[in-house]
């Protein structure tokens, strides 16, 4: 049965060409994959799919027997709602049948020989059964649970909930539905490992048809077995999973390419005869050869890959070779640890992956790296000559109402625009990219935008927490490339198996608050645990108010440290633009340019007013405590 049917569907978006003349079918038992560049219009798509996004150019039809189960965007209006309560809306039919059973139910106590009660009493309960009504609330358990979800998170309020276990609880009410067709955004990308390979489990076992958008090439090599490719505003249609997609996908562009080779070095020929014969002896042959020329149906020019990410990553230098101890440390919050008796060194070059269940510690651990959060017990040590950089996964260094080109020039206030624009090319970003605001970009975007800022500036020590989210699979191929060459060291967060796979050295498993180390990548790990990773229970907080009230003082304590260290950095570039108006005073205006002695003086004055105003800012930040 064909579920959904569009046809030339064309869209515009300032003047970007989002789709261009695009038309598919999705029929019942369709396990697709959408793949494309950030920023192509995948998201788009889906809106179209499922209704939410209207086009004046080309016709969307869905069966009547088609229904739609899309993860939700925005949950801010079911804050109030408990986690489970939120994932057993997908499916308020059930909850109204219940309602009405337990009226019939209640009213039969005082009518027990009421026929129309009896019958209608009957009629609901073997629907409710037929709709799988009494086995609801086992499924809901059992998708939280799959999802990472702990038992005694299901009464939580979702507005206590972080954006990505937000994202999850999203992805629980999709599953939950009842609905023939499933559209998943990324759906891995707040998962760890663990619940990645349930889903995996879930879509290969599922009777019901979807279409993926995913970046994890294990993950659809697990799951689908069509790939759909938005490109250059189109898409192309691949059967037989992703491996075939990659290799048809390089043989079908070679073909193009080829073919077009051949046919615009046929018309030159052509058109050579013609020039040269058109008013000699051959003037009939060069006549027909005209007309043939007018009649060739001309292959399109190969389209290249538009803007592809040239991620480098260099580093500040060699450090001694000992990067980073850990000495029986305890990691978390508090008296609490979450990880405990951590013990790794690491050494200069290496490459180690951090995995485990979310809240097994991994963040927690990154954290306490960068200073955000104090060890409860041990010792960590930076080695000698170690620069330190971090990629937060929240993303939370850019500022979504400046611009892409304003939020890089603030890595160098001094830089030429040519230099800078000249850097965001290498990251995808050309043209009029430059110019956008970072709250227009795409989640693959905004994560290439940050990378760009982190490696601005060299370091031989980077911190990495998910980098892979959102970007595609080209964009992730380029940077697993950029780290293999890079010579500094690497601590890596991540659940792209395939990445950690390529990239990674060393795993550290962090499990029931303790940490095992292996050495070699994630194929290695997988080889020596034998079965998947256990599911265990990270160690729960002393209570919820307690742990909310942590994750709070985490996040202002975040703050402050960047509001601190952009501070330093404006009375730094102050004083340096107060030393250069000082030397033009001193040496450069002459003592009779009463205009430009002026115009330089009431300069010096605003800068050394604002200096001091900075300065008092700094003393009040520093004396900020925390603890």
């Amino acid at each position: 049965m064909t579920l959904v049917t569009a046809e030339r569907l064309s869209l515009k978006f300032n003047h970007q060409t989002i789709l261009e003349d695009v038309s598919f079918a999705i029929k019942t038992g369709d396990r697709i994959g959408l793949v494309g560049k950030n920023g192509c219009g995948k998201t788009t798509l889906f809106e179209i799919i499922s209704g939410r996004m209207e086009l004046e150019n080309g016709k969307v039809h869905r069966s009547k027997k088609c229904s739609i189960d899309y993860i939700e965007q925005e949950t801010s209006g079911y804050g109030d709602l408990t986690l489970f309560e939120y994932v057993a809306s997908a499916r308020d039919d059930l909850a109204e049948m219940r309602k009405e059973i337990t009226g019939l139910e209640h009213e039969l106590q005082f009518h027990p020989h009421d026929r129309d009660r009896l019958d209608r009493l009957g009629e609901l309960q073997n629907k409710f059964e037929l709709e799988g009504g009494f086995n609801f609330e086992n499924d809901v358990h059992t998708i939280l649970h799959g999802l990472g979800f702990e038992k005694h998170r299901f009464p939580d309020r979702l507005k206590n909930f972080s954006g990505g276990e937000r994202n999850r609880a999203g992805l629980a009410k999709a599953l939950a539905g009842k609905g023939n067709l499933l559209l998943l955004d990324e759906p891995t990308n707040h998962l760890d490992i663990e619940s990645t390979q349930w889903l995996e489990e879930y879509l290969r076992e599922t009777e019901r048809s979807f279409v993926v958008v995913s970046h994890d090439r294990m993950f659809l090599s697990a799951t689908v077995d069509k790939i759909w490719e938005l490109r250059h505003a189109r898409l192309e249609f691949y059967t037989g999973g992703l491996d075939n997609y990659l290799k048809e996908r390089q043989a079908r562009r070679d073909q193009h390419e080829h073919l077009y080779r051949h046919q615009q070095e046929e018309i030159k020929r052509l058109e050579e005869f013609v020039r040269r014969h058109m008013a000699g002896q051959k003037t009939r042959q060069a006549q027909s050869r005209l007309k043939y020329l007018g009649r060739i149906k001309r292959l399109a020019k190969p389209k290249g890959e538009g803007s592809t990410v040239k991620i480098g990553m260099q580093s500040s230098g060699r450090s001694y070779a000992l990067v980073l101890s850990v000495k029986e440390a305890g990691l978390g919050y508090g008296d609490t640890a979450v990880v405990d008796s951590l013990t790794l060194d690491v050494y200069r070059g290496e490459k180690v992956g951090i995995i485990g269940r979310n809240g097994s510690g991994k963040s927690t651990f990154l954290k306490t790296l960068i200073g955000e959060l104090t060890p409860v017990r041990g010792e960590i040590r930076l080695g000698h000559q170690v620069d330190v950089a971090y990629f937060d996964q929240e993303l939370s260094d850019l500022d979504p109402e400046s611009t892409v080109l304003d939020s890089m020039w603030e890595m160098e206030p001094m830089a030429a625009i040519g230099r800078i624009r000249s850097y965001l090319a290498r990251f995808g970003f050309s043209g009029e990219d430059p110019f956008k605001l970072v709250a227009s970009l795409s989640g693959g975007e905004k994560t290439k935008l940050s990378l760009a800022r982190l490696l601005y500036h060299p370091a031989n020590l980077i911190i990495f927490d998910e980098p892979t989210n959102h970007l595609d699979m080209d964009s992730r191929e380029r940077l697993e490339e950029a780290l293999l060459e890079y010579d500094g060291s690497c601590l890596i967060v991540s659940h792209d198996r395939y990445f950690l796979d390529r990239v990674v050295d060393r795993i550290v498993y962090l499990n029931d608050g303790k940490a095992t180390i292996y050495n070699g990548n994630y194929a290695y790990f997988k080889e020596k645990t034998e079965t998947s990773v256990e599911t265990t229970k990270p160690k729960e907080p002393k209570s919820k108010d307690d742990y909310l009230a942590f994750k709070e003082k985490s996040r202002q304590r975040g703050r402050h440290k960047k509001k601190l260290q952009k501070t330093k950095e404006q009375i730094e570039e102050l004083e340096t633009e107060l030393k250069k108006v000082q030397q033009e005073l001193e040496n450069e205006i002459s003592p009779e340019d009463w205009e430009e002695l002026n115009r330089a003086t009431n300069q010096k004055s605003e800068i050394e007013n604002e200096l001091l105003n900075l300065y008092a800012l700094l003393e009040e930040l520093e004396g900020i405590d925390f603890d």
